[in-house]
């Protein structure tokens, strides 16, 4: 059986939400990680987040998760996905001038790693369904 690419796309995304939560458990019930552990669990949820959300908002949108995947459908992609690393990287530079929340450069960075791997993860799986142009025009003249 075949999944549709919406349906790849959800439950791929699915799978950084389940990172994130496993983060987030683990930062609760883990006593005394060391350095290495505890810088993970520090960048991990900016990883995830970045990973999972534009995954699942693709999935939703009909111009990026319709088959077969084309250039333009590709190119709104990017732009789901330009829209949510620039949200994450903003709520980052936002914490500055938190008291609350603690700013740090290497969230940026994981948000960024997260971005690529979601890049990644989308191309993976539109390759299946992708049609070149040439094979849209000619079907357009059929």
């Amino acid at each position: 059986m075949k999944l549709e690419l919406p349906y790849r796309l959800s439950a791929t995304g699915m799978i950084g939400l389940a990172v994130l939560s496993t983060t987030h458990w683990l930062r609760e019930n883990t006593s005394f990680p060391g350095p290495v552990f505890s810088f993970v669990l520090g960048v991990m949820p900016n990883l995830a987040a970045a990973f999972a959300m534009p995954l699942i908002l693709a999935s939703f949108s009909p111009h990026t998760s319709r088959t077969p995947i084309s250039r333009s459908s590709r190119l709104r992609y990017v732009t789901v996905l330009l829209f949510t690393t620039l949200g994450l990287c903003g709520w980052e530079l936002i914490q500055i001038r938190s008291n609350r929340f603690v700013f740090d450069v290497y969230d940026i960075l994981a948000t960024g790693f997260g971005s690529a791997l979601a890049y990644l993860a989308f191309f993976w799986h539109a390759r299946t369904f992708e049609v070149k142009e040439y094979e849209t025009n000619r079907r357009g003249e059929a």
